[in-house]
């Protein structure tokens, strides 16, 4: 739970971040608006993934903090979300504006006879701009997958805890079992169950490592 909880305040510091240089009109690019987007969506499947577990969460302390967590990531969603909508309402106004003065811009520069010595064609600074726009892309898909295998790491981090604790119930259950005085058929059950989960166990964990590796091999 600990490592789900890091994520999530992980995403909050790149929103943070990313939302400053959308506000600050340092990075307007439609990839950054794009992470924006992506990252408040992941930050919302966290908050859930974290409730939930802090559900299960069986010392009463340590499950009222959980909570008290995920309240405050709630509120944070809320004003992500509320900020991230202001600043795109903004940037479309500017961007029609801008676009609307470069097309009188283009309209004004016909000319029937063009001058010997015009200046040269804005082809390189368009390109200089297209340039930009793919390093920005660039930058932003690493950062989703930095993201993603963040999020498997984290799964597998859980599936351990889970495994551990898995192992604790089962012994507590074979002494509880051998306390009461049960019988063997009884006891060998709660084996072979365990053997069962232990499979479940290595499956996730090879499941989630395939998955790993394909957001690796497949989108970089």
């Amino acid at each position: 739970m600990n490592s789900l909880y890091n994520h999530a305040l992980k995403q909050v510091n790149t929103l943070q971040r990313d939302l400053d240089k959308f506000q600050s009109g340092e990075d307007t690019s439609v990839a950054l608006q794009g992470s924006i987007a992506a990252i408040v969506n992941a930050f919302k499947r966290s908050i859930d993934d974290y409730e939930t577990m802090a559900k299960k969460e069986m010392i009463d302390v340590k499950r009222e903090k959980a909570f008290a967590r995920v309240s405050k990531f709630r509120d944070d969603y809320d004003n992500f979300n509320k900020t991230f909508a202001q600043l795109k309402s903004r940037e479309e106004q500017a961007s029609h504006t801008r676009n609307r003065a470069q097309l009188l811009e283009r309209r004004q520069s016909r000319a029937p006879v063009e001058h010997p010595y015009q200046a040269p064609s804005s082809s390189p600074y368009l390109q200089q701009a297209h340039a930009y726009r793919e390093r920005d892309f660039a930058q932003r898909t690493g950062m989703q997958l930095d993201d993603m295998l963040h999020q498997g790491k984290a799964a597998l981090d859980d599936l351990f805890q889970q495994r551990n604790k898995l192992k604790s119930t089962q012994r507590k259950i074979l002494d509880a079992a051998n306390t009461l005085g049960l019988s063997r058929n009884v006891i060998q059950y709660i084996e072979r169950r365990s053997a069962e989960d232990k499979w479940i166990f290595y499956a996730g964990v090879c499941i989630t490592l395939l998955a790993m590796w394909a957001i690796v091999h497949y989108l970089t």
